[in-house]
């Protein structure tokens, strides 16, 4: 076609469009041109491990849905008009036994606003998990509400934690670049799996060796995501395993228990900042501890699930449902106090925010020990911007507040240094970090002349319902030279009166273990201070009529990790609980 040719038909072609909107017979009643949207083309590979043939691909976006089905080697391609994006997937296996879920972003590596590139495989499902703080499956159903938290950023910080997670529990993730993107080629009966898809069958291979599923991991990877709904008003969040440890062999008597590292803390008066704490491992095929309870030994069930006795035959051993590690251990001929908390990866901006302590610290004459509370809060540098300390832990007036001369910073060999700058009082203990599965943290500050303090994350306690029950615990209590009383088991209670104005809590609780003698306590909520608890001392009468002591305690619950400690002024004492399960 020549140049003239075009340009008439051309000229043609708009005349034509012309009498088109004068309707033929003038007048201004025109419809305007609606022009349609480019469609959206969704492409990506769903696989478990091995690709999912058939599986039925829904697309839930912004605005706009659609359904695609795999073909054999798990790839999926569909194109959909009038997309919003983001946008969530959901993989549906063609058994309908296994479903996953995955998002795109119009930002997502790979992708155009036309073309969205999206895996569906457990690890996007974990990826999810992280974004949306909440069950994949109801995120997915309630996206309209929810595509607003979809972002680069967003997904680009879901990325790295899901990662973070897995290589702390011992998988090799280093091929990994991008989850959503990347090239993901499973395995066929014809075809090998690349790198990533290798990756998903380490990932199910552990999830079938440590018991765990993909639903439970992904459910605590959700609790644990800073996208979770958290409450500032919350008494003692339920213990849990975070994510990584799901992933490792659990012990036979205590699924806490799993094999890995930890940090173990073992106060100690005399010799020096390496004599206060250690690293240690626990090894669920033969039952064996090195340096937690000595150098090395090994474990057998001492009085139910989750407590044990050493080959010494005098160490006793528990565990929290989190997976914190309690015991009194023989030590040169002395009985200690010493616990251990799993190694995790974390970092210095993970621990800004306002904390409340409690610990056991060296006094100046360093003859003895002595009980003190404080609260800190700290930026995401790590450097601290209040002190409130307190000599003591029940009264509020021996406390003054400070401007510190205070940071945290990462130690090389694995967790942090916290330093004072001050003039007068310089120097630098160590802290190690541990969190729980629900995502709250505790942190262990341990200095150099045996002072050991515990932290957890500032909150209010709420009130117990009247009729709800705690469970016992075991506790061990040390003396202010640090010397450690046998394990002890404590019983349960029962609430049985609240008193919303005052915050007190009537519990009953039995005089003896094995008795059916009861008597109450009460504990007074948020005192001295928001986030402790307070029980005077008192002499109460059983029901039996039997004279019981009740001794003064302050305690600080450390949340989500089925642990408290306390103070016993009686006994110029610190001690340790641990919640049996």
């Amino acid at each position: 076609m020549n140049h003239h040719m075009q340009w008439g038909l051309a000229l043609a072609t708009t005349t034509l469009l012309g009498l088109s909107a004068c309707g033929g017979g003038g007048g201004n009643d025109a419809s305007p041109t609606v022009v349609a949207k480019p469609a959206t083309t969704f492409s990506g590979t769903a696989a478990s491990g091995a690709a999912m043939a058939g599986a039925t691909v829904s697309i839930n976006c912004a605005s706009g849905t659609g359904t695609a089905t795999t073909a054999a080697n798990g790839s999926y391609t569909k194109d959909i008009t009038d997309v919003t994006l983001p946008c969530v997937l959901k993989a549906t296996s063609s058994d309908g036994n296994t479903v996953l879920y995955s998002v795109t972003t119009p930002s997502t590596s790979s992708s155009t606003s036309t073309g969205q590139v999206a895996n569906i495989t457990p690890l996007t499902q974990l990826l999810v998990a992280s974004l949306a703080g909440t069950e994949p499956a109801t995120f997915f159903t309630n996206f309209s509400a929810n595509a607003g938290t979809v972002t680069a950023s967003s997904v680009s910080a879901a990325q790295t934690a899901v990662l973070a997670t897995l290589s702390n529990a011992g998988l090799d993730v280093s091929s990994l670049t991008d989850l959503l993107t990347g090239a993901l080629v499973p395995a066929t009966s014809s075809t090998s799996g690349n790198a990533y898809d290798q990756v998903l069958d380490a990932l199910k291979a552990r999830l079938t060796a440590s018991g765990t599923t993909l639903d439970a991991l992904a459910t605590t990877v959700a609790a644990a995501s800073p996208a979770a709904s958290t409450t500032t008003n919350s008494n003692n969040s339920v213990a849990s395993l975070p994510a990584s440890l799901l992933l490792k062999a659990a012990d036979s008597n205590c699924s806490a228990l799993r094999t890995g590292d930890y940090w173990v803390i073992s106060p100690t008066m005399s010799g020096g900042a390496s004599s206060q704490f250690a690293s240690g491992s626990f090894d669920a095929a033969s039952k064996t501890m090195t340096n937690l309870v000595g150098s090395s030994t090994v474990l057998s069930a001492n009085g139910g699930s989750c407590r044990y006795l050493a080959a010494d035959g005098v160490s006793d051993v528990v565990v929290s449902q989190a997976g914190v590690l309690m015991s009194r251990v023989l030590s040169n001929g002395v009985y200690r106090l010493s616990f251990a908390i799993p190694k995790q990866t974390i970092a210095v901006s993970e621990l800004a925010g306002t904390w409340n302590g409690l610990g056991f610290e060296l006094n100046d004459a360093g003859t003895a020990y002595a009980t003190d509370s404080f609260s800190a809060t700290v930026d995401s540098t790590g450097l601290f911007s209040s002190v409130t300390a307190c000599d003591g832990a029940a009264s509020s007036a021996n406390c003054s507040t400070i401007s510190p001369s205070m940071n945290f910073s990462s130690n090389s060999a694995g967790g942090f240094d916290l330093t004072s700058t001050a003039a007068k009082d310089a120097w630098t203990d160590r802290v190690f970090a541990y969190r729980a599965g629900n995502g709250d943290m505790m942190l262990v500050e341990i200095a150099d002349n045996g002072s050991v303090s515990t932290w957890t994350q500032k909150r209010t306690l709420s009130l117990p319902a009247v009729g709800s029950v705690g469970v016992g615990n075991w506790t061990v209590r040390t003396g202010n030279s640090l010397l450690a009383n046998a394990l002890s088991s404590d019983t349960g209670y029962t609430v049985a009166a609240v008193d919303t104005n005052t915050g007190n809590v009537t519990r009953t609780v039995l005089v003896n273990l094995g008795d059916t003698d009861t008597f109450e306590q009460t504990i007074v909520q948020n005192n001295p201070r928001a986030g402790y608890n307070f029980r005077a001392a008192t002499t109460a009468t059983s029901a039996a009529g039997v004279s019981v002591t009740v001794r003064e305690r302050t305690s600080l619950n450390l949340r989500g990790m089925g642990v408290s400690v306390q103070s016993v002024p009686s006994f110029n004492a610190f001690q340790m609980g641990i919640d049996q399960p």
